[in-house]
């Protein structure tokens, strides 16, 4: 199978086994800079749910490290300075709400995008409240979330 290029279609037709699923087409977001792929912390403690946005990252070219809860997230992110930390909220020993309120504390965290991934209904204000930038509810829509991630990893105007 051939590589492909960020910012492309991907295009897939099936064998006529479903038919109501015959073409799919999704679009792949460019990366913010190609020589320097962004460091995204992936902070979730369902190995399954981190696996595969983990994989998902990896293939489209983004450096990622992982975490299992958020006193493990607080940790890698201080030592590595991810560009971007997808937080699931709901985690055991230290959870998302806590590991945001951590590291908007320190000065080198209050510009990095600290993502909420949650389930939860009616969370949203809660997520804010904490110091998320933005909020992904689950299941997560990947059509979606691809678009938003370079919005996420592209600085504001003024604010360089």
């Amino acid at each position: 199978m051939p590589a492909l290029a960020l910012g492309s279609d991907i295009h897939v037709r099936s064998e006529r086994l479903d038919a109501r699923v015959t073409n799919l087409s999704t679009y792949v977001p460019p990366r913010a800079d190609p020589d320097a792929p962004p460091v995204v912390l992936i902070a979730e403690d369902h190995e399954d749910s981190r696996d595969a946005l983990s994989t998902l990252l990896d293939a489209l070219g983004y450096r990622v490290l992982v975490a299992g809860n958020g006193a493990e997230a607080v940790e890698v992110a201080r030592s590595a300075r991810p560009d971007l930390i997808l937080m699931d909220m709901m985690m055991p020993s230290v959870d998302g709400f806590q590991a945001t309120r951590t590291l908007r504390a320190d000065a080198d965290f209050r510009q990095v995008p600290i993502i909420a991934i949650t389930a939860m209904e009616g969370a949203r204000e809660a997520v804010f409240e904490a110091g998320c930038s933005d909020v992904v509810v689950k299941p997560i829509d990947i059509r979606v979330f691809l678009a938003r991630l370079q919005g996420w990893l592209t600085p504001a105007p003024g604010s360089a």
